[in-house]
């Protein structure tokens, strides 16, 4: 008999819950806001088979493009040979969660916005905005002069 390849094949660790989370999901999932322009991550939530993305998908980051009742519209790009195709694929709410991959960048804008704003109530002082790799090491010289050679000693047996 031939391997069948479905559309949920080779799914088994991809689809399956974690350890105590098996089951319908809790009600926090449906009060989230969304909106066009957000980045969510698509985690397929195998409970809920309805509006299941194809399993490509699972794990991958995309940008909201419509917002409707029970799902979401995202526009994920997918890489096929040498080069990259936006896809536009229609996931339910419970096969989604909000991206935490540009949290950092938000938080380096929103410290950088908060320097300038204190440097224009205090004028006529520079701040560097860049960001420095920790404290230059002072320039320093090795003399040779000091090194020691040490021999080591003949290998015995003790008996």
């Amino acid at each position: 008999m031939p391997r069948s390849n479905g559309k949920r094949s080779n799914t088994r660790d991809n689809h399956s819950r974690p350890n105590k989370l098996h089951g319908n999901p809790s009600n926090s999932i449906y009060l989230r806001n969304y909106k066009i322009g957000n980045l969510v991550d698509v985690v397929i939530n195998s409970a809920i088979h309805k509006g299941l993305p194809f399993k490509f998908y699972h794990g991958k980051t995309g940008k909201i493009f419509k917002v409707s009742k029970s799902s979401l519209g995202v526009n994920i790009e997918k890489t096929i040979g040498n080069r990259k195709i936006s896809k536009k694929v229609n996931v339910r709410i419970e096969h989604i969660q909000q991206s935490k991959s540009n949290i950092g960048f938000i938080e380096k804008k929103v410290s950088r916005d908060e320097i300038r704003r204190n440097q224009r109530k205090q004028p006529f002082k520079k701040i560097h905005l860049r960001e420095t790799k920790g404290i230059p090491i002072k320039k320093h010289v090795v003399s040779f002069k000091k090194i020691k050679t040490v021999t080591p000693e003949p290998y015995c047996i003790v008996i």
